[in-house]
């Protein structure tokens, strides 16, 4: 669960959205609790491979995510509409692709920590990591920072070299400082194309093991910094 916090105790209060429309693709229960809400339960209280029975299925919102999440299912329902939805949603997970976006959408959160995925040039990226420090371009610039939603949980920074050689660090601290060219340039770093950087210091010494596949290859797109959730690297099971 902290871990899923990003690295800070669970509140006892929790904040996720009501059902989406993207959760009643296959009928409507007037009840129907969150994927979100079943998969943060299941992920704390249960392992992969563990059988969940729930007593009052409804539309198996619990089932769904217990599949979801690689765990067995039972469950008990009187009303045949309902059994029928439920079947419905049971059967939409036989295709993959649609499986996995459920998935991916399934864990997204309003708190989730958040990654900044971003690139750096050979040249600068040992030095990156030997000073503990990232800077991107901001200001009026072409290629400028923008802040953007999920910037405000940000508590991680993965770098890579054209989609290559990858690492992912923690921050340090939240937040960012402005730094002049000038600053870095006398630490080294190329910092040439504008005049105000933003930098974010993280934690060097102690890179981040993740076991999710990443393939930051995206063409014309693979140099851009991008914000991405934490699940999207580590695998929460």
């Amino acid at each position: 669960m902290k871990q899923l916090n990003g690295g800070s105790q669970m509140t006892d209060v929790w904040r996720i959205p009501a059902v989406g429309m993207w959760e009643k693709t296959c009928g409507k229960h007037p009840t129907q609790k969150p994927l979100r809400l079943l998969y943060r339960i299941i992920l704390a209280s249960t392992n992969e491979g563990d059988t969940i029975l729930d007593p009052f299925a409804g539309s198996c919102t619990t089932g769904i995510a217990a599949n979801l999440l690689n765990r067995n299912f039972i469950g008990i329902e009187q009303d045949s509409d309902f059994i029928e939805l439920s079947k419905r949603r049971r059967e939409s997970l036989n295709n993959p692709i649609e499986a996995q976006k459920l998935l991916k959408k399934m864990r997204e959160t309003p708190e989730e920590t958040t990654v900044l995925v971003n690139h750096a040039r050979t040249k600068d990226y040992e030095l990156m990591i030997e000073k503990g420090m990232r800077y991107l371009r901001a200001g009026d610039s072409k290629g400028s920072l923008l802040v953007q939603k999920g910037f405000e949980r940000l508590g991680y920074i993965l770098l890579h070299t054209n989609g290559e050689n990858t690492q992912l660090f923690k921050l340090s601290k939240p937040g960012f400082q402005i730094w002049t060219a000038e600053n870095l340039q006398t630490l080294g770093f190329t910092a040439e194309n504008a005049p105000y950087y933003a930098v974010l210091r993280f934690e060097a010494s102690k890179p981040i093991q993740f076991n999710q596949q990443v393939n930051l290859q995206q063409r014309a797109y693979t140099n851009v910094a991008k914000i991405q959730p934490l699940s999207d690297f580590i695998s929460l099971k």
